[in-house]
Order: structure tokens, then C-alpha cells, then sequence
């Protein structure tokens, strides 16, 4: 990915998002395995016969795919008023900056940060999400 990437800011944004919410529903200082995320976030979707795997939550974290966006509608429109609905929408503002703002510091966060390059940062060594 260059700097001429345009998805660069918005991969940075989504990586920092997943992370900080999987660290955040995880216990004993570790995020919560990629599997139980992807199930969790899910789990609202069944009826609608859409869900994701643990290898995309992964390959968001590390910047290699960005969500579909009618995925991540459609997960916030059928979410609960929990983490999943403000995960959903602070993910929005990262694909969709013009449209939406983000519902938590988290969302605020990550969009600041995505701004930086940070090279071949992985989130997942960062821990300011222990602070959030």
C-alpha cells in the first residue's frame, strides 16, 4: 500500500477500531479472539443469513480488506443499543467519513490517528486502547 492508496486512511481507521473493541471485550489485558468477535458481532445477522469469519475480522485489523459497507449498514440497523451498534457505526464513519461521524472516543480516535502514517503499524501493539 502506498501513500497514494486511497483506502489507507480508511484501513487504518477500521484496523484501529477492530482492535480497540476486541481489546476492550476481551479480559486479562488480551483482546478477544478474533473467532468470538466475529461471532458476537454476527450472532445479530443470523436471520438475515449474513455473517463473517475470524479471518476477515483479522484481515481488517491488518489493513488488507476494508468491510463491505452494506454489511456494516446492515449490522447496525439490525444491532441492539450495545457495543455492536456503536462498533457498527464508528466503523461507518471510518468507510464513510462524509456521511457519518463516530458514535464513541474510540471511532473520534481512530479517525485522528488514521491521518498519521504509521508505516507498518499494527494496532495490535499499541496499547492506548487499555485507556479508552
Amino acid at each position: 500500500m502506498s501513500s497514494t492508496d486511497p483506502t489507507l486512511q480508511a484501513r487504518r481507521a477500521v484496523a484501529d477500531i477492530v482492535y480497540a473493541y476486541r481489546y476492550l471485550a476481551g479480559e486479562n489485558g488480551k483482546p478477544l479472539s478474533l473467532r468470538a468477535f466475529a461471532e458476537s458481532y454476527t450472532e445479530i445477522l443470523a436471520p438475515f443469513d449474513e455473517s463473517i469469519s475470524h479471518q476477515t475480522v483479522k484481515n481488517w485489523e491488518e489493513r488488507l480488506h476494508l468491510p463491505r459497507v452494506s454489511f456494516i449498514v446492515l449490522a447496525e440497523l439490525a444491532s441492539p443499543p450495545d457495543w455492536r451498534r456503536d462498533f457498527s457505526r464508528d466503523m461507518l464513519s471510518a468507510l464513510r467519513p462524509k456521511l457519518y461521524k463516530p458514535a464513541t472516543e474510540i471511532g473520534r480516535i481512530a479517525m485522528e490517528r488514521s491521518v498519521i502514517d504509521t508505516g507498518p503499524f499494527k494496532p495490535r501493539y499499541d496499547n492506548r486502547w487499555a485507556q479508552v
